[in-house]
């Protein structure tokens, strides 16, 4: 895109646009939506996941959203959602179990939040619940290798060093230790198939039945990953299977958080760690479904730091945050009306930056999505100029 259409792009957003100070104009946007898609483009900023927090509150006092679906499995999903509506359990040691990009004071704050506001609402009370598979919990693993300690304690050695790396994997996933250098080199995937016949060949009693299970609950979660080559083509159907089901089944209007490679309205996306494959997304097939009722949302920046140092530098010339940042924090609704040249930017493809756990800042302009057209991507584009990292708890290391 050329200088002046990237001047007309930013002429007609500070026409347009809403400052991020004033969240009053968010619920006309989202208007009637039954589920909105809040797409970020890195996991790790804490302003993003500060708006998005302040989006979600408008979204529940104002629009009677009343659930918030997060990437997540089923069961971390329902301790969280315990939590919120009153259980015992702390957030933190919730969160030292759940995908590791949660494991943060942002991610606390969300949840107090929920809590707080279910107190004093007990009678209609915003619910969360996550969009994945059950998954792996470390009560698995424990339960294998406690059942090889008491039956064959020959083999506890054995099974330990099997399981190891796949529970390492539930600390930082399994894709990030090899793009960090950190990998043990096996697949866990294989080592977690070793760990189930290792105790399938050993003999039958009235309890292996059950701690196969779990043992199948291991090697499931690692066949499915990022690292196994994970079908994103039958994830993206099963999310949005999921959401859709959930407000089917209880009426609630739904606010989902996730990646922009997941919420954007999509049916070619590719992501770079996986470049063969091309596949509708969660959010492409809620608007088949859902049409207008679904709403896609990008929060995106222009540059700044994630954690342990890393600098994000500026976008380059041909990505989309280089039109969109005009200097200032704001949101806008890409539906509005723009000048021909403009409006041809918006219905035209571009890319759009993605940093994800395996970013590496020399070669930042590799890490991007290519839209089909941006207005289809995105019907509202918030945009934060610069950013800062999450706030890591403790207990994540």
């Amino acid at each position: 895109m050329n200088d002046t259409t990237n001047e007309q792009v930013r002429q007609w957003i500070k026409a347009n646009a809403h400052p991020l100070d004033d969240l009053s104009a968010l619920p006309a946007i989202i208007g009637d939506a039954a589920i909105v898609g809040i797409g970020e483009t890195t996991r790790a900023a804490h302003e993003i996941d500060r708006l998005r927090l302040r989006m979600f509150q408008v979204m529940v006092d104002e629009l009677g959203f009343r659930a918030l679906a997060i990437k997540d499995g089923e069961i971390i999903g329902e301790r969280l959602d315990d939590l919120v509506r009153g259980g015992g359990e702390d957030p933190e040691a919730v969160l030292a179990e759940a995908w590791p990009p949660w494991r943060t004071e942002e991610t606390v704050a969300a949840l107090e939040w929920i809590r707080s506001y279910n107190r004093e609402h007990p009678d209609d009370p915003v619910r969360v619940f996550g969009t994945d598979a059950a998954g792996a919990q470390p009560y698995h693993y424990d339960a294998v290798v406690d059942y090889v300690r008491r039956t064959a304690p020959q083999r506890l050695d054995a099974i330990k060093a099997l399981l190891a790396g796949p529970r390492s994997a539930h600390r930082v996933d399994e894709h990030i230790q090899r793009f960090r250098g950190a990998h043990p080199g096996r697949p866990f995937a294989e080592d977690a198939r070793d760990a189930y016949d290792l105790v399938a060949a050993l003999p039958e009693d009235e309890e292996r039945e059950h701690v196969l299970r779990y043992a199948q609950a291991i090697v499931d979660h690692h066949s499915s990953s990022v690292a196994a080559g994970m079908d994103f083509a039958a994830w993206m159907r099963t999310v949005a299977d999921t959401l859709l089901r959930r407000h089917r089944e209880t009426g609630a209007k739904i606010a989902y958080w996730d990646g922009i490679a997941i919420t954007a309205n999509s049916h070619a996306m590719q992501v770079a760690i996986d470049a063969d494959q091309r596949f509708t997304t969660a959010g492409g097939h809620l608007r088949e479904r859902l049409g207008d009722r679904y709403l896609s949302m990008m929060i995106g920046f222009g540059e700044g730091e994630i954690h342990d140092g890393v600098r994000v530098p500026a976008p380059p010339a041909d990505y989309a945050e280089t039109a969109l940042g005009t200097g200032e924090s704001y949101y806008l609704d890409l539906r509005t009306p723009a000048p021909e040249e403009v409006a041809r930017w918006l219905e035209g493809g571009g890319k759009v930056r993605v940093v994800p756990g395996v970013y590496d800042p020399a070669e930042d302009e590799k890490h991007h999505v290519v839209a089909e057209s941006l207005q289809e991507w995105f019907d509202v584009v918030a945009y934060l100029p610069r950013i800062t990292p999450t706030t890591v708890l403790e207990s994540a290391g």
